[in-house]
């Protein structure tokens, strides 16, 4: 082992450290500040045989009841490095660094390339992670690479944007590698005075007025509009327990949508809830269809509900428990099969589940 040890805590409750305020404690938990302290953690997890998952902002989890059985690590490495690359830069950024400050640095520096995702909770790490997006913009489209610890040996990989695999809300990191690497920074390559990006309808009509928004303004609208919906975690704005967008937005092949847009005409005419794809598919509005299937803004039931603002949107409104919110969530998962035929997948990350608590794809 490493003679390079942070301290290793045990039974720390999890719930404080969620937006989700849920969950039980972790049984081994160790906070990491640089890329030694990532080593030396994951050596520990080889030498004990332990599980061990990562923490960042904890914006986008759920966590069991029971809490996790093995080892969390909180990931707080920062850092932050520019180098020149024509007119373009290129920004190194620790994992454990805040993702608004990453935005409102780039955003004061007139580095384009991130103003639309502002306001999204939670770290750098999560950012390839998740591949997050938002108003039109994705983070893989910035991404230059990622340097992670291979979980195996503690050995440093190097993953090049290509071999990310970045797809809707998806990377290797999440799906066919989840779990094999731990992330300690992110490299993006950003535009030096470059444009600001606006092709989303709601992003457009916020700034119809302004004949060329800069991107103070674009990431100011874009806060805005989060803060409306209810899902920006900042001081003074209003906010709810939740995991921002509990399930992904759907994508199905372009002869099953043609079945749902009846469906969803027959209840009347609806906006902006449909969006093709290059390759033919449609990606549809979770939100839509779940207000669709008979769960409008606000809906309650005991401590759990859905957002006054969003639909998307599952809050814990009273105390409730992980097994409260996965009942509601199974509940609006199947209630959308049943009318659409859609299977809505979680976007939260479970975590101390020993098995997924939701319905398999069909």
């Amino acid at each position: 082992m490493s003679s390079h040890m942070p301290e290793i805590r045990k039974n720390i409750p999890l719930a404080d450290l969620t937006t989700f305020a849920v969950g039980g404690p972790a049984r081994f938990l160790v906070e990491i500040s640089c890329e030694k302290d990532a080593v030396a953690a994951l050596a520990v997890v080889r030498e004990g045989g332990l599980e061990y998952t990562v923490l960042g902002g904890g914006s986008n989890v759920l966590i069991s009841d029971d809490g996790f059985p093995g080892l969390v690590v909180l990931n707080r490495i920062k850092g932050l490095s520019v180098e020149e690359q024509g007119g373009s830069v290129l920004v190194t950024v620790g994992a454990g660094e805040d993702w608004q400050d990453f935005v409102d640095l780039c955003v004061a520096e007139d580095w384009q390339g991130v103003e639309c995702l502002a306001g999204i909770p939670g770290t750098v790490g999560a950012s390839p992670i998740q591949n997050i997006g938002a108003y039109g913009q994705e983070v893989s489209q910035v991404i230059a690479r990622v340097r992670c610890l291979e979980t195996a040996t503690g050995k440093v990989v190097t993953f090049e944007n290509e071999e990310c695999a970045f797809r809707y809300r998806e990377s290797i990191f999440n799906t066919r590698e989840a779990g094999n690497f731990l992330l300690v920074s992110v490299t993006y390559i950003l535009v030096r005075g470059g444009a600001p990006l606006i092709t989303y309808r709601e992003l457009e009509e916020r700034l119809s007025a302004i004949s060329s928004p800069t991107l103070t303004e674009v990431r100011d609208a874009v806060i805005a509009l989060r803060a409306g919906k209810g899902v920006l975690i900042k001081t003074g704005y209003e906010s709810f327990k939740c995991a921002g967008s509990f399930f992904k937005n759907p994508i199905v092949k372009g002869t099953q949508f043609k079945v749902i847009e009846a469906l969803v005409s027959a209840d009347g005419s609806a906006n902006n809830w449909s969006w093709p794809l290059p390759s033919g598919e449609v990606k549809i509005s979770a939100a839509c269809l779940i207000q669709r299937a008979g769960f409008n803004r606000g809906y309650r039931t005991g401590k759990v509900g859905i957002s006054p603002y969003h639909t998307l949107i599952l809050i814990n409104g009273d105390g409730a428990s992980a097994r409260e919110i996965v009942a509601f969530a199974a509940e609006v998962q199947q209630r959308v099969l049943d009318r659409f035929g859609v299977h809505l997948q979680p976007e939260a990350r479970l975590i101390g589940f020993s098995l997924s608590p939701f319905r398999d794809l069909p």
